[in-house]
C-alpha cells in the first residue's frame, strides 16, 4: 500500500513545478497584460524599454504628449496618468537601470503623495517622488526626480 502513495507523491512532485513554470511563461508573454494593473519586467536595453512603453500605451489608448526617456541615465523613464474617470487613482509607470538592463514598472496605486525609490545618478542622490499637489497633468506625462543631496 505504501509503494503506489510514493510512487503518486513523486510523480506529482516532478509535475508541479513543469506547471508552475509553464504558467509563468505564458503570462509574461502577452504584452496585454504587462499594463492590466501592478506589474515588473527586466528588459536588456534602452530600445525595449521604448518599445514594452509604447505598446503599453498604445493597448490602453493613453493620451500621450512627448514623452521624455533619458538616455545612458540611471532613471531612464518616468512618467504617469492620473485616471479620468475616477481621480483617486494614477498610472505610474518608471523605468531604471539595473546591474543588467532596465527594470520597468506599471503601477496603478492611489493618486497620493509615492515615494518609488531613490537613486544615485553620477554623485547626486535622487529620489523619485509622485506628489499630486505637482503633477497635475491630464495626460500620459513625464514627471522628474528631486535632488536630495549633491556633491
Amino acid at each position: 500500500m505504501k509503494t503506489p502513495l510514493l510512487i503518486l507523491g513523486l510523480l506529482l512532485t516532478t509535475v508541479a513545478p513543469i506547471q508552475a513554470q509553464y504558467q509563468f511563461q505564458l503570462m509574461e508573454d502577452d504584452f496585454l497584460q504587462i499594463g492590466a494593473g501592478n506589474y515588473f519586467i527586466h528588459v536588456d536595453k534602452e530600445a525595449e524599454v521604448k518599445k514594452t512603453v509604447t505598446s503599453v500605451f498604445k493597448a490602453h489608448r493613453f493620451p500621450t504628449q512627448e514623452l521624455l526617456f533619458n538616455k545612458d541615465k540611471n532613471l531612464f523613464f518616468a512618467s504617469y496618468y492620473v485616471n479620468p474617470s475616477d481621480d483617486r487613482f494614477v498610472y505610474i509607470v518608471h523605468a531604471v537601470r539595473g546591474r543588467e538592463g532596465y527594470d520597468l514598472y506599471f503601477l496603478y496605486c492611489q493618486n497620493i503623495l509615492t515615494h518609488h525609490f531613490e537613486f544615485v545618478e553620477g554623485k547626486d542622490l535622487h529620489q523619485l517622488v509622485y506628489d499630486p499637489a505637482v503633477n497635475t497633468n491630464t495626460v500620459m506625462t513625464s514627471f522628474n526626480a528631486t535632488l536630495v543631496e549633491g556633491k
